[in-house]
């Protein structure tokens, strides 16, 4: 190649090649492009307008002792560079190839910091007025001519072509070709018969490196480069664990070629990715397969190269956009969906690794594990949006109920919105809102995303665990049947269906979901949630014996111990069993206290201890319990919630300062845009306003919490709030409503108030006239507390209740 002036930016068109920040750009927009192909770049278009042979390009950015595969090299780096600048192979718009010689750059380039450089063997000075791309000229092989008369030939004097023929025909050919351009950016063919929304299964990396951060960690920035996708779905490794397990295999086996064709025929997964990575010296070669899993055929290979580990994600991206086309997507939906890797995950391999491990550990409920997996990643990479986001979603979890660290992790994700893909920062977002209890934001922000992307199965589940737990049921069965008619044998979901059934008062259609998913993976009757769900659900449909058989089959084992003694207490206590609800509270109470970290049952115990001592007529163990249950505070994450329920218990002893004082703490901690904190913040405050007289406030506030969302606690201080102002019709009316669905109270602490609840309303049935539905109402407390302890006061009340009904 000739010597040439060096510039710090080529500018051709719409596009800027930076060479000493590595960047090509277009419209000021910045265009992944891997180091080779924009190497090549540079070196065709400082020679524009002239032969650059492929022997030049070897010499200048492929020296032997570097590159052996020279060939295979070049080959990509072109087919890269002509994809990233927006060309068909076989029309050549900035890039002519010449066979078996190299290459020419062929539109006028602009050198900036410095003189122009030449175009077209223009002057530099005309060069430099040049900034825009001409349009590209199709060549047409022109006609054969006799050059030369022959005694022969026929003479034709040919006729005055009219002036306007070759502009016309220079205008067609352009329109055939951007025809042709757009056809080829607009629409793409899928190599397999594959349907938009179709899925794949990407098969685990075979690591030949012996490296092991690449074990999972690759095929987690694969999944991400792909799911950018809004063409084609890839089947999420969650639904992966449970088909294995219905396989009869650990739901951590290795996926590999034969098990993923296994996988897909039996899911109906349309296509295959397999790949592997080696490494020579410094060098890495990543390797990819689409496989047809009905035939085994391969129908796309794929090699990339990484000169060092910093570019591994980048040859992945390569790889993935090309799956991508070759799954149908257009190269104009791939341009406008596929940021790069090293932007949106980590740039660290041990931050990916670790992440990718976190995840597996906590789908596999190893919490603890994947926690520190999560807290690892961010300290590899502080800039790791989705990592930061997975520790959030934790720590708001259930299983940890740390709110304020997981608002702290969710803040540092969203911050980082310019490190995820748009799929994952909507994902954040939702999962955000949903977290911070915002229903109607989460709402929108799931709704958004679904449109989008309608067969994300993870966000799907999310969306309808929503609507489960804020009081819309209803709403969410038609999204569980949705999972459920793409994979009918999902335990996980069949759980979440079935209490929905429940909380709905659909008992037959929610025993049915439990006992398909139960045989689907018994391992769920040993979770202490879903164990108490389903046992209080039997309890509900009148098989009180094989409840109780459920919840002591829980003390056999040590992880299910203290699930198994609360159980075992609110179902004694439903019975009006004391005492025995006493001892297994109190044992439970140990061993939480031994863990110290569970902050939150230890105070729900203390809790249900006042409420036993409170249905026993023992106010100074009541108030001791109370105040327990509070002790600790500050450190509780659910401090709202938890802190009406315990003022209200206060109210209702007659410690209404004590009340009063835990209103004024959560009032100022209550988060507006959370309808159940808001709610039970009114809760506490209308049992306040009840105590002091004030029955117009306390209705007001109650039915304000009830309309906002509606709880066990607001249905009955409602009924309750009527019943003190003498109200007795509204009073049975809210009662009636309260005692409809007990499915909202048995398994909790406002059990009681359900109990009681039963007894008020046949109370004031019978004070309006009506003896039939007062004896109605109290049938069902005169079995279910037959064997109730005799001293309890509700039980007298119950029993003198009954003869005067008599």
């Amino acid at each position: 190649m000739d010597p040439r002036p060096i510039y710090r930016v080529l500018r051709f068109g719409s596009y800027e090649v930076d060479a000493s920040l590595g960047e090509l750009r277009k419209d000021g927009s910045r265009v992944h492009i891997q180091e080779k192909p924009l190497r090549v770049l540079v070196a065709l278009a400082e020679n524009q307008g002239e032969l650059v042979t492929r022997a030049e390009l070897q010499k200048s950015l492929w020296p032997d002792e570097a590159f052996v595969d020279f060939d295979n090299g070049l080959n990509t780096a072109v087919r890269k560079l002509r994809i990233a600048l927006g060309e068909e192979p076989g029309i050549a718009i900035y890039i002519e190839t010449i066979p078996r010689r190299g290459y020419r750059f062929l539109v006028p380039v602009q050198g900036i910091n410095g003189a122009h450089a030449a175009s077209n063997g223009m002057p530099a000075a005309m060069a430099a007025t040049v900034e825009s791309v001409p349009p590209p000229v199709v060549a047409v092989p022109a006609a054969t001519v006799p050059t030369q008369s022959t005694p022969n030939a026929l003479q034709v004097t040919p006729r005055p072509r009219r002036r306007w023929t070759g502009p016309f025909m220079l205008a067609a050919a352009i329109l055939l070709m951007a025809g042709g351009i757009a056809a080829w950016f607009f629409f793409s063919r899928p190599v397999l018969s594959f349907s938009s929304r179709d899925s794949v299964l990407i098969a685990d990396f075979e690591n030949q490196t012996g490296d092991p951060r690449f074990d999972q960690a690759l095929e987690t920035a694969f999944t991400v480069s792909l799911e950018q996708s809004r063409h084609a779905n890839v089947f999420p490794r969650s639904r992966v664990r449970a088909v294995l397990v219905r396989m009869g295999k650990t739901p951590d086996a290795r996926i590999t070629p034969e098990l993923g064709r296994e996988i897909c025929q039996r899911e109906s997964i349309r296509g295959l990715v397999t790949s592997s990575i080696t490494r020579t010296g410094t060098e890495y070669a990543i390797s990819a397969e689409l496989v047809d899993p009905q035939t085994g055929d391969t129908v796309r290979s794929y090699s990339e190269r990484a000169d060092g580990e910093g570019h591994i994600l980048d040859a992945l991206d390569v790889i993935a956009a090309d799956v991508r086309r070759d799954l149908g997507e257009s190269l104009y939906q791939i341009s406008k969906n596929n940021l790069p890797l090293p932007e949106v995950t980590t740039t660290s391999l041990d931050a990916l690794k670790e992440y990718a491990d976190g995840v597996a550990e906590w789908h596999a409920a190893q919490y603890q594990s994947g926690v520190t997996l999560f807290r690892e990643a961010v300290a590899s990479d502080p800039n790791f949006a989705m990592a930061h986001a997975a520790l959030g979603n934790a720590y708001y979890s259930y299983i940890y109920n740390r709110t304020q660290d997981g608002n702290e992790e969710y803040r540092k994700a969203v911050s980082m919105a310019s490190h995820t893909t748009e799929r994952e920062r909507m994902i954040i977002a939702a999962n955000y809102a949903d977290s911070l209890g915002h229903v109607r934001e989460a709402d929108q922000l799931y709704r958004a995303f679904l449109q989008r992307y309608p067969d994300d199965w993870t966000m799907l589940g999310s969306y309808a665990r929503l609507l489960r737990t804020h009081g819309r049921a209803s709403e969410a069965i038609p999204q569980y049947k949705e999972m459920l008619r793409v994979n009918p044998n999902d335990s996980r979901t069949l759980v979440e269906i079935a209490t929905a059934y429940k909380t709905n008062g659909q008992l037959p259609e929610a025993l049915d979901a439990y006992s398909h998913a139960f045989q689907l993976n018994p391992a769920y009757l040993t979770s202490g949630n879903v164990s108490r769900e389903y046992g209080f659900a039997l309890v509900q449909s009148g098989d009180r014996e094989k409840a109780r058989m459920l919840f002591t089959s829980l003390l056999a084992s040590a992880d299910t111990r203290e699930s198994g003694l609360r159980s075992l207490a609110l179902l004694d206590l439903y019975e009006g069993k004391y005492s025995s609800a006493h001892s297994l509270l109190v044992q439970a109470l140990a061993l939480d206290e031994a863990l110290k970290t569970e902050l939150l049952s230890v105070a729900r115990v203390h809790l249900e201890l006042a409420i036993l001592a409170a249905g026993e007529g023992d106010p100074r163990e009541e108030e001791h319990q109370l105040d327990a249950a509070v002790a600790n505070f500050n450190s509780l994450s659910v401090k709202v919630i938890f802190g009406a329920w315990v003022g209200s218990e206060y109210v209702r002893a007659g410690l209404l300062h004590k009340g009063e004082q835990l209103a004024a703490t959560i009032a100022p901690l209550v988060d507006a845009g959370d309808p159940i904190q808001v709610a039970y913040s009114e809760v506490l405050q209308g049992e306040v306003a009840l105590a002091r007289g004030d029955k117009n406030k306390a209705i007001e506030l109650l039915e304000l919490a009830d309309h906002e969302n509606r709880t066990p606690y607001s249905a009955e201080g409602l009924a309750a709030a009527y019943q003190q102002s003498g109200d007795i019709p509204h009073a049975v009316e809210q009662y009636e409503k309260f005692v409809a669905n007990p499915d909202l109270s048995l398994a909790q602490e406002p059990q009681q108030r359900w109990i009681s609840a039963r007894y008020t309303l046949a109370l004031d049935y019978l004070t309006l006239g009506d003896r039939v539905k007062a004896q109605a109402a109290l049938a069902p407390l005169l079995s279910l507390w037959s064997d109730a302890d005799p001293g309890l006061p509700l039980r007298k009340q119950i029993t003198e209740l009954n003869n005067r009904l008599r």
